[in-house]
C-alpha cells in the first residue's frame, strides 16, 4: 500500500490502513517522545495519543510534507503539551541534580550520558530541535514543518540551543539570549566538521 493509499484509507477509517500507518511509525514516534521525555510510560501514552490525533485529523493532511513529518509534528506538540501541563522542566532538574550528587568513581557518566543529562537540561523546545536534527536525523526543512516555523528559524533556533548545550557541557552558564550564536546565513544544515550537538566550538 503505497502512502496516498494508506492516507485515503486512513480517511475512510479503514482499519487495516490505520493500523498498517502505526506499524510503519509507530516505533519512530515512541523513540521521539521517549527521547523527548525520558520516561517509558510518557513516551508509551504520547504514541497513543499521537496516533489517536493522527486518525482524527487525517483528513486534513495536505500532503505538502511526508506523512512521517506529519506525524513527528502532531507527536513534538502532544509532547510539548504535555510538558507545560506539567511544569516538567523543574523536574527534569531535580533528576538529574540527584543524579549527579550520587555519581561515583566508579560509574562516572559516559560521554554520551553526559550529553543526554545536558540535553535534559535544556528548555523542551531546545531539547526538542536537537533532538529532531542529531538523533532523528530530519532536515531544517522537516524540522520547519513539524514545529512550524521559517527554515531560517530553524537555524537560528539551532545555533542558541547548541550553544546552550555546550555551555552546560563546559560546566558553565548557559549563554544568554544576546550572546547566543547568530543564524546560519544560508539556513542549511552544519556540514562535516561544523558545530554538532556535544562539540565545543
Amino acid at each position: 500500500m503505497d502512502e496516498v493509499d494508506l492516507i485515503e484509507g486512513c480517511s475512510r477509517g479503514d482499519r487495516s490502513a490505520q493500523h498498517e500507518l502505526y506499524n510503519r511509525f509507530g516505533e519512530r514516534i515512541h523513540r521521539l517522545t521517549l527521547r523527548l521525555t525520558g520516561n517509558a510510560q510518557d513516551a508509551f501514552d504520547l504514541t497513543q495519543d499521537t496516533f489517536v490525533r493522527a486518525f482524527q485529523r487525517i483528513s486534513s493532511f495536505d500532503g505538502r510534507s511526508g506523512i512521517g513529518t506529519w506525524l513527528y509534528r502532531i507527536a513534538t506538540n502532544e509532547a510539548l503539551q504535555l510538558f507545560r501541563r506539567r511544569g516538567t522542566e523543574q523536574r527534569h532538574l531535580k533528576v538529574l541534580a540527584e543524579q549527579r550528587a550520587t555519581v561515583t568513581p566508579k560509574n562516572q557518566p559516559t560521554a554520551r550520558q553526559e550529553v543526554e543529562d545536558a540535553l535534559a537540561r535544556l528548555s523542551e523546545p531546545r531539547r526538542a530541535i536537537l533532538i529532531l536534527k542529531y538523533q532523528e536525523g530530519l532536515s531544517y526543512d522537516e524540522i520547519a514543518e513539524v514545529l512550524e516555523i521559517a527554515p531560517g528559524t530553524v537555524a537560528s533556533r539551532m545555533n542558541r540551543a547548541r550553544a546552550e548545550l555546550r555551555a552546560i557541557l563546559a560546566g558553565g552558564p548557559a549563554p544568554s539570549e544576546e550572546t547566543a550564536e547568530q543564524p546560519h546565513p544560508t539556513g542549511r544544515a552544519a556540514g562535516p566538521g561544523e558545530d554538532s550537538p556535544g562539540t565545543a566550538g
